[in-house]
């Protein structure tokens, strides 16, 4: 790939922080034994000086120390030995959403985000439930599987080769499974990989609001979902793509809470969508925000596409019957059903988008469909 990116080589964690001191580097790939300083170390040191980085490491040994604490540092792991086309497609996916995030300090904020906070109802139930002896990982996975900073982390870890799952797993429930509950239990008690939302008071922004939208929206797309295809993975994916479909709205307000309140106040003042309003504060919106992060984080791509293209249906390239298309029917008809919940404007689904005949008239079905759910109470 050397004639496509210009590459740096170095022998030691020191020489790489020496050489990022002394020009700027979109990646770094470090291994995890190294002399002086091991991998973890290095990704500590380069999140603190060089947030914007993508940082990602490879390690053999799944059951190290050194590779647990890495794990609140690296944005992806790869286990050794690495095919060489699967680090050139990490390296290019990589590259390819860099460019995508054009806001230095934005990119910068959100390259540095190891985690993101949760519900403190949500997170007390966690807590509670890690501590019971007789808890099972049933029982913790139903927690995760409802709140979107739990989900999202889970899926980065789970989605890495770090724990050795070699296929996409997309659904909250199953990585909890598949990671097991003492696994989970070391990432609660002992990394700390989960917390609780700690942002001060933001007029217009509610976690609990921000919340019940996403999980009404996740009920929709499952069950427009189950109009489209009988393949449960299908199905459940397009679930929790539209639990994570606002999760940029969580990521700026956690963590650039002055800007994101004043985009909130253009949406009101200015009468704005309220991704128009972020566009005016940040040159991007919460979509490609969410997308963004779990890009870096290797989720699967209906995830991240699902994410970024939730309010550009009109612009994605894939067909409408798709995880993306359904998750943007799905936001958009919650937010018809509870036009009160919405900063700002309403946002419109253009039915031109999707063309005409089946597709118009499934819309129009799967909006009574979702209509019918709500009112029985169903989320």
């Amino acid at each position: 790939m050397r004639k496509f990116l210009d590459m740096h080589f170095v022998l030691s964690g020191k020489e790489a922080l020496e050489l990022m001191e002394e020009d700027s580097f979109d990646i770094v790939v470090s291994d995890m034994r190294m002399p002086g300083m091991d991998g973890a170390q290095l990704l500590q040191a380069v999140k603190k000086r060089h947030p914007e980085t993508i940082r990602i490491v490879l390690t053999g040994q799944a059951d190290d120390d050194a590779t647990y604490r890495a794990i609140c540092v690296a944005h992806q792991f790869l286990m050794k030995p690495c095919e060489p086309q699967v680090l050139k497609n990490i390296l290019q996916r990589a590259c390819m959403l860099h460019q995508l995030m054009t806001h230095p300090l934005l990119k910068k904020a959100i390259s540095g985000i190891d985690h993101l906070p949760s519900l403190p109802s949500i997170y007390r139930e966690i807590q509670e439930k890690i501590n019971d002896p007789e808890s099972s990982v049933e029982d913790v996975a139903g927690i995760i599987e409802k709140d979107l900073g739990m989900s999202a982390k889970v899926l980065q870890l789970v989605n890495s080769a770090f724990f050795g799952h070699y296929k996409h797993i997309e659904s909250p429930a199953k990585a909890v499974h598949l990671l097991g509950l003492d696994i989970v239990k070391s990432l609660v008690l002992t990394l700390g990989v989960f917390s609780q939302y700690e942002g001060s008071a933001m007029p217009g922004f509610s976690l609990e609001a921000l919340w019940d939208h996403s999980f009404e929206t996740a009920v929709f797309a499952r069950n427009i979902m189950e109009t489209v295809t009988e393949d449960k993975e299908t199905v459940d994916n397009a679930f929790t793509a539209g639990l994570l479909h606002d999760l940029g709205k969580l990521v700026l307000a956690s963590n650039m809470p002055d800007e994101y309140g004043n985009a909130l106040e253009i949406a009101v003042k200015e009468k704005k969508e309220l991704r128009k309003a972020e566009f005016k504060v940040f040159q991007t919106s919460h979509a490609e925000v969410g997308g963004y992060l779990l890009g870096i984080w290797g989720l699967p791509g209906d995830i991240v596409e699902a994410l970024s293209f939730h309010h550009r249906a009109h612009q994605y390239p894939g067909a409408p019957f798709t995880i993306p298309g359904i998750i943007s029917c799905a936001d958009m008809i919650s937010r018809k059903l509870d036009p009160g919940g919405c900063i700002g404007p309403v946002p419109v689904l253009d039915e031109t988008v999707y063309g005409s005949g089946e597709m118009v008239s499934r819309l129009r079905e799967w909006y009574s469909t979702c209509k019918a759910i709500k009112e029985k109470g169903d989320v």
